[in-house]
């Protein structure tokens, strides 16, 4: 997931058009390792919404994701490509995410947010509530390090792209609604601050 990205396109207020999507919108924020996939999960049961994830787009597209790499149009990972807005749109008009959705990994590049936000300006998605698990770096290296408590480089990257990041959120988006959550607790307890969040917000 690319925050960033998520806020960039999401965090705007809504200026006029019909909506596809009325209800809420959560994107959650946090370090490799801060168990948002699983809170999402949760959320989503929660809210009764559905979670429209990055690899359910790359399947819808997967035939012309193909195409496209066979003909030597695109060449970047699926996660990262173009095609995904037209997937994006697509996966909005089934409907079943008039009443709000979780928003798992897309958007996740500057192109793709700049889409999202031209449907949020359009009216057509609802402003996004943004759920900040905040877990310091050393609980994140000692959550993903191995056995012998070595750190693979791939997660101190990734610490790295959240830092860099989430100083950009600050500068950029400073009215945005970020709510802070303790991402050092148990799940379970984690779990408890995002429903009482959600409950105050959406009435659930």
């Amino acid at each position: 997931m690319r925050p960033l990205a998520l806020l960039w396109a999401l965090c705007a207020t809504l200026a006029f058009g019909q909506q596809l999507v009325n209800g809420p919108v959560v994107v959650f924020l946090g370090p490799p390792g801060s168990g948002k996939t699983t809170q999402a999960a949760s959320a989503a049961k929660l809210l009764k919404v559905p979670i429209v994830s990055v690899s359910e787009l790359i399947s819808i597209g997967d035939a012309e994701l193909k195409k496209a790499r066979k003909s030597g149009i695109a060449g970047m990972e699926p996660e990262t490509d173009p095609l995904l807005n037209k997937f994006f749109e697509e996966r909005l008009k089934r409907g079943d995410v008039s009443k709000g959705m979780i928003l798992d990994g897309y958007p996740n590049t500057k192109d793709q947010a700049d889409f999202a936000s031209k449907l949020v300006a359009s009216g057509r998605i609802s402003k996004a509530v943004i759920l900040h698990l905040q877990v310091p770096d050393n609980v994140v290296r000692k959550r993903l390090g191995d056995k012998s408590g070595k750190v693979p480089a791939s997660v101190e990257q990734r610490l790295k792209d959240y830092h860099r990041e989430t100083t950009a959120i600050e500068v950029y988006f400073p009215n945005a609604e970020v709510v802070p959550i303790d991402g050092t607790k148990k799940p379970n307890a984690v779990n408890k601050q995002i429903q009482k969040v959600l409950k105050a917000r959406f009435g659930k």
